[in-house]
């Protein structure tokens, strides 16, 4: 099964980017400063081998999306049953 999330690198940036979810091994946040001293706050996602992406997504939001869950930490219906 795969998760897609938004590329948050300036190459890819804004781009749909699929991970396997199982090859996911860690996800942590922190601010990347680019090159042209612009200040991110990029989550990103260790999947090895390929390496590690850089998501727009909040640490929370692909916490919720990893874990199946909403906001509010709740789980979601089954995809069989959504609308």
């Amino acid at each position: 099964m795969f998760v897609t999330l938004t590329n948050a690198n300036p190459l890819h940036r804004g781009n749909p980017v699929s991970l396997r979810r199982d090859l996911i091994v860690s996800v942590y946040a922190d601010t990347q400063v680019r090159e042209d001293n612009t200040v991110n706050q990029v989550t990103f996602i260790f999947a090895p081998p390929h390496g590690t992406w850089e998501v727009q997504e909040t640490f929370d939001q692909v916490m919720d999306i990893l874990n199946d869950t909403d906001s509010t930490g709740n789980s979601k219906p089954s995809r069989r049953n959504r609308k």
